[in-house]
């Protein structure tokens, strides 16, 4: 009886589990097939967890855009939409978004739309997308603005995504004429200093799509080739573990192996079975075919530690590519509050070199651009972290983010926040409660923060196509090793006859074009993966 070809799949994320799924159910039990994964539990950087007996995720939380999801199919069609308990993010606050400025300062929602909405023409220019000028007046004015900067600047090869939008900033300010007034109500705020800061905020929020640290590291020209799914922009009532246990739900018990380190990849071998394995337990597997899924950053730290992840090193090719290509840290801090109907805050910092700054607040509060309830009646608020700030977040013990959550609320908002210590409210003879403790005092009762950078097994959150790389290296990110030249069957540059094909291959978000940075991205390249290994072997059911 022939042997099955052995096929081992290095990661149990959505690109892992999704590449296992379709080779299961599409090879008719063709396959030897496992999946390795290094940590105690499969989803990868999808982990839907609880805090506060809320329902949260850790990980990724969007499907970006219903409209042809691979995952909101999935999600639909498994029930997973529907809860009867509530989950994070399931009602959008951000209309009821109240915005202030270092300094207690309420900024009116007249002098924040403008600017919305200049960032908001300047991004959808940036990716390629046609605006729509509905509006007469001011806002109509700013969307001229907008696509007669655009028009002037097109075609911006080498150029960043953080340069473009300052550009576009300055036409605006050149155009609109409005000095250098203070602005009602906001202190020592110009009119100028205090656009340029909500706009910085929008930035912020920006930063945090992408994973980048700077906006100025994000490639202009691979922007508009990033794409997104029509339809609104959901999360998963069920959490969205419950997609990947979906995934996993047809594989037989065993395939999947936890705890299961890889340490070295061993190929380009003639051997029956090419590729060899090396485990932190000291055990090695032989396989015909390896599927490696792992993250861009344990790629990036793979290919520049001693030794290396990989025996031989990785063709110049793929590792240029895995060197240039960016790979940033995005972590959330959630925050339990004493009270529900917390307001939605959006954070307007002043200028590092301001003489107004606040020095109570910590710098890594200082690109925070938010601050929400996880849903409308939550008493646990959410801020997005990225870059520096997120990995500053991860070594900072409770106490001290407590304290720079209750100084920057306090600053910005005027509002009394206090740490809850805990005891019970004392009262005075008559019965009433001590002033100290009104209930309109908000506590802060205890914080919780994902840890994506210090991880080893993810050293990051996702990737972004930076200044210096296109992508074509995310194509390149793709491409299945040894390569091998299909009209004399020679690898590329070794001149050695009949190498086995396929021997590693590469999926996960940074691996895919236009979908990069994305689970439905993630999912895709565990799909092609899969079916290169079912055309292969002419598995065609």
């Amino acid at each position: 009886m022939a042997k099955k070809p052995r096929i081992v799949i290095i990661g149990a994320g959505m690109a892992g589990l999704t590449a296992a799924n379709k080779l299961y159910t599409a090879s008719n039990n063709s396959f030897d097939l496992s999946v390795v994964e290094g940590g105690s539990r499969i989803g990868g950087r999808i982990n839907t967890s609880e805090f506060s007996s809320e329902k949260i995720e850790m990980g990724a939380t969007w499907i970006h855009g219903i409209g042809g999801s691979p995952i909101y199919k999935i999600a639909e069609e498994t029930g997973s939409l529907v809860s009867e308990e509530p989950w994070e993010c399931m009602d959008s606050t951000v209309d009821k978004a109240r915005t202030f400025a270092e300094g207690g300062f309420e900024i009116e929602p007249s002098v924040v739309e403008p600017v919305s909405v200049l960032f908001n023409a300047l991004m959808e220019l940036a990716q390629g997308k046609d605006i729509e000028n509905d509006d007469g007046g001011d806002l109509g004015q700013i969307y001229e603005i907008a696509t007669r900067f655009y028009s002037s600047v097109n075609g911006l090869n080498g150029s960043s995504v953080g340069s473009f939008l300052r550009s576009g900033f300055e036409a605006y300010w050149a155009s609109v004429s409005k000095g250098g007034n203070g602005v009602e109500g906001c202190g020592t705020w110009s009119r100028r200093s205090l656009e340029e800061a909500i706009f910085t905020m929008f930035s912020n929020t920006q930063r945090t799509y992408t994973s980048a640290d700077d906006l100025y590291a994000l490639d202009y020209a691979a922007e508009s080739e990033y794409q997104m799914f029509p339809g609104e922009e959901i999360t998963i009532a069920k959490g969205y573990l419950s997609v990947i246990h979906h995934l996993a739900s047809v594989l037989p018990q065993g395939v999947v192996e936890l705890i299961r380190r890889v340490t070295k990849i061993e190929w380009e071998s003639n051997e029956e079975d090419p590729v060899k394995l090396h485990f932190s337990d000291g055990s090695v597997v032989f396989a015909d075919h390896v599927i490696v899924t792992v993250s861009l950053g344990v790629l990036k730290a793979g290919i520049e530690s001693d030794g290396g992840l990989f025996s031989p090193p990785l063709p110049e090719f793929k590792s240029d590519a895995i060197k240039r290509l960016g790979y940033g840290v995005v972590n959330k801090l959630f925050v339990e509050v004493s009270q529900r109907r917390f307001p939605s805050l959006q954070l307007v910092f002043e200028k590092e070199d301001s003489e107004y700054r606040f020095v109570k607040i910590p710098w890594w509060m200082r690109r925070t651009a938010t601050m929400a309830p996880i849903h409308s009646n939550s008493k646990v608020l959410l801020s997005w972290f990225a870059g520096k700030e997120a990995l500053e977040l991860e070594k900072l013990p409770d106490e001290e983010i407590i304290d720079g959550v209750l100084t920057t609320v306090s600053c910005l908002t005027g509002k009394e926040v206090k740490k809850d210590n805990g005891k019970a409210p004392k009262t005075l003879a008559n019965g009433s409660l001590r002033e100290d403790d009104d209930e309109e005092v908000v506590k802060i009762t205890k914080v919780l923060t994902s840890k994506w950078g210090g991880d080893p097994l993810f050293r990051g959150s996702y990737s972004y196509v930076a200044v210096g790389s296109s992508g074509d290296d995310l194509d390149a990110m793709a491409e299945p090793l040894p390569q091998i030249n299909k009209k004399s069957g020679q690898v590329n540059g070794h001149g050695q006859a009949k190498v086995r094909e396929l021997q590693v291959m590469f999926a996960g978000e940074a691996t895919h074009r236009t979908h990069y940075s994305t689970t439905h991205g993630a999912y895709y390249s565990g799909l092609r993966e899969a079916n290169r290994l079912l055309k292969h072997y002419k598995c065609d059911f």
